[in-house]
């Protein structure tokens, strides 16, 4: 049974598909590297080939990633733990299935490597710009964050929104009398018919 500040944590499911959704643009983009690269390197096999490769090492490597990562983000409580086993870990496990999904699929040392290098590239291009080494939040500064962000949003539009129930409360008088009135004129005219039959 997970405690309370586990059951803060994103889930092993959307783990898996914030994984798979980046690696789905890190595989575009060293799809497009390796397009670049067959206009000056000789590939072993035709170029479809080595996009297969690539699609199957990063769907692979993304959620072994997530699995491999989800110990560490546990014991620490934190959705981006940092430290170099969370970096390390994933990345290394990552180029390892590239390599051996490359070499089944293509049988070609040369492309197996240039899928490697280019995996490697787009992940570690990953790396630096996020710096997953650095630790995030745990869950309660996140919400205390978003608690924070919460009352300065509602003190500041507090006179908005009041503005706009007084102006929703007029409106809801207006309508009201409007179908009084409407109800009064109708039972009027009633009446003022049943005294001319009478």
């Amino acid at each position: 049974m997970p405690g309370p500040e586990q059951a803060r944590l994103p889930s092993l499911a959307s783990a898996v598909t914030g994984q798979l959704t980046t690696g789905a643009i890190k595989c575009l983009i060293a799809i497009v590297l390796a397009w670049i690269c067959s206009w000056w390197i000789a590939l072993d096999t035709d170029f479809g080939r080595i996009t297969l490769c690539l699609v199957i090492s990063y769907i692979v490597s993304e959620i072994v990633g997530a699995i491999i990562a989800r110990p560490i983000v546990l014991k620490e409580g934190r959705s981006n733990p940092g430290g170099v086993p969370f970096v390390v870990l994933p990345f290394t496990a990552g180029l390892v299935i590239s390599f051996v999904a490359s070499y089944a699929l293509t049988g070609s040392m040369h492309d197996s490597l240039l899928a490697v290098i280019l995996i490697a590239v787009c992940n570690a291009a990953e790396i630096f710009w996020l710096k997953p080494w650095e630790k995030g939040p745990t869950s309660e500064e996140e919400h205390a964050t978003f608690s924070e962000f919460k009352a300065m949003t509602k003190e500041h539009f507090a006179d908005d929104v009041e503005q706009i129930k007084s102006r929703a409360r007029d409106k809801t008088r207006e309508k009201y009398f409007r179908k009084k009135a409407r109800r009064e004129a109708k039972a009027k005219q009633r009446n003022y018919q049943g005294d001319e039959h009478s």
